[in-house]
């Protein structure tokens, strides 16, 4: 597909580069994506969390929000599988997961999923806890099914390091949040 050519011979984008607005505006992204980098990467700190406020959302926006940890020098040590099991009102139980799709595309697709569970999971954002549980019951719901309970489970087992093969893979299921589910929690009218 050709560009668009307009005065010149020339594409809109390559008028807009070429002109000095388009330069300056350009200059202040590259500016402000750098600073805003370099910022997130600095050591936790007093500094980095003012110099950070302006930058949230600019920050979250553009998918900047990522951290090393992953790599050096804490790695995690574990996995992370959230579960939530759901109780219906005729007894029944059914679990809950967060969706995966197939290994290739999948990866892309639900690596905000994973995110989200490696977050829901954490004491530190127990204010996830209830919306989680929330979700999941109007997943499972049917006119049928009213969910009447649910609880959180972190399904996990220790990650080996490079190089080493486990003999058995222990698993720990933790229940770390249960809560009842009311007919206003799942039409949406309940905070």
């Amino acid at each position: 597909m050709a560009a668009r050519t307009g005065a010149g011979g020339l594409s809109l984008q390559e008028r807009f580069e070429r002109s000095r607005t388009g330069r300056i505006l350009i200059s202040l992204f590259v500016i402000v994506t750098l600073v805003t980098v370099v910022t997130a990467n600095l050591p936790a700190s007093r500094l980095q969390e003012v110099l950070l406020k302006p930058d949230h959302p600019y920050l979250y926006g553009v998918g900047l929000d990522q951290t090393w940890g992953v790599f050096a020098p804490d790695p995690r040590q574990v996995t992370v599988d959230l579960r939530a099991q759901v109780m219906f009102a005729d007894g029944s139980q059914e679990t809950w997961q967060v969706p995966r799709r197939n290994n290739v595309v999948g990866e892309y697709l639900d690596y905000r999923w994973l995110k989200w569970a490696e977050w829901t999971v954490q004491p530190a954002y127990s204010n996830l806890y209830r919306p989680a549980a929330i979700y999941a019951a109007r997943r499972l719901a049917t006119r049928g099914r009213r969910p009447v309970r649910v609880s959180l489970i972190d399904r996990s087992h220790p990650i080996s390091p490079p190089g080493q093969i486990p003999d058995v893979e222990p698993v720990g299921d933790r229940t770390f949040y249960t809560t009842p589910i009311t007919e206003a929690m799942l039409r949406g009218t309940s905070g």
